[in-house]
């Protein structure tokens, strides 16, 4: 019984990371009596496919004294992602032993959705009775890249170096999302000045890749990538993608480069060189009828490839998956995607 158990557990979180929901819920079903694992990994698939609303439905099913840590950490995820705060803040007002994930995750939901003062309360309410945690502060960093806060972040960067002096990896990662504000901001020459930092530093940014299954095989791209064997053909259909996009009135966003281009770039040809942009190209020279693609790329998709890949799914008519670092992203023929912008 436990191995069928975590057979189940683990099948409906397999189904959950690559975005079939249904395959997850069917399994799900099927259990007549579900532990903690499979209720919290049910939560969890919901959150992670942009389905708030089911996730926090299912979880105000779940017999109370069987609510854990990781529960309310999913349930709280599953609103953070889908800007459910009301619903977030009822679910930790009645949570009596609060974490320190459980805190980090309400901070998370607050900063997604631009309150930074109840964000910031919370932190200053866990710090009453501990240590500060760099997790909060990048959450609330994370937040304010999204509102292109620069002077919220530029604060919230200094007191990380005062608090944090010796976490080396949580302050490189806290430099680059500055980094970026800035240049979103258009104040490239800020943003050069603190890469010139990490670059003395001796770290390496993380390299931006997207893996895509074609034909029963794994492809890898990164940007402006030209290995592929079929590249001339891969960027051909890249720039046949682009001129329709445009025709639906799709206007390059120069926000999302941060970096200054170089003499025989554009903002077009910067931007459809994202690793996600060129797997999409290849998706369609190896399958020109796809009606799915599915990827995955290690960091965050980008606002301008989002917006760009709602386009593409509808005039295509093909539904294209991306699990990017933070969730799943549903890109359904109508134009729309599962996470209502909301990322």
């Amino acid at each position: 019984l436990l191995v069928e158990n975590q057979i189940r557990g683990a099948l409906i979180d397999l189904w959950g990371k690559v975005g079939s929901v249904v395959e997850a819920k069917l399994i799900f079903d099927k259990i007549r009596q579900p532990n903690i694992i499979e209720y919290t990994t049910m939560v969890n698939s919901y959150g992670l496919n942009g389905m708030g609303m089911q996730a926090i439905a299912l979880f105000h099913q779940i017999p109370r004294e069987l609510l854990h840590e990781a529960t309310y950490v999913c349930a709280l995820n599953a609103c953070s992602h889908s800007g459910l705060v009301s619903e977030a803040r009822l679910i930790f007002k009645n949570i009596e032993m609060k974490t320190m994930r459980i805190y980090s995750t309400m901070i998370d939901c607050f900063s997604r959705a631009s309150a930074f003062e109840q964000a910031q309360e919370l932190i200053d309410e866990y710090e009453r009775n501990h240590s500060p945690e760099s997790t909060m502060y990048m959450a609330l960093l994370s937040g304010a890249r999204n509102a292109k806060n620069v002077y919220l972040s530029q604060n919230i960067y200094d007191r990380m170096k005062n608090l944090f002096p010796e976490k080396k990896d949580p302050l490189i990662s806290a430099a680059v999302l500055l980094a970026n504000v800035y240049a979103s901001s258009g104040k490239m020459d800020k943003a050069s000045d603190i890469r010139l930092e990490i670059y003395k530093s001796g770290t390496k940014k993380k390299v931006g890749l997207t893996w895509i299954t074609v034909d029963g095989q794994v492809y890898t791209f990164r940007a402006h990538d030209r290995s592929h064997p079929r590249s001339n053909e891969i960027y051909a259909e890249g720039e046949k993608i682009s001129d329709e996009i445009i025709k639906y009135g799709h206007q390059y966003d120069s926000s999302w480069i941060t970096r200054v281009l170089n003499e025989d770039e554009t903002v077009e040809s910067v931007l459809c060189g994202h690793s996600e942009r060129l797997a999409i190209a290849w998706g369609f020279v190896a399958n020109p009828n796809a009606s799915k693609l599915q990827m995955v790329k290690n960091l965050r998709i980008c606002g301008d490839c989002h917006r760009s890949t709602k386009l593409i799914a509808a005039i295509r008519q093909c539904e294209i998956i991306v699990r990017d670092a933070n969730r799943i992203h549903h890109f359904y023929k109508n134009g729309q995607c599962s996470c209502n912008d909301y990322f």
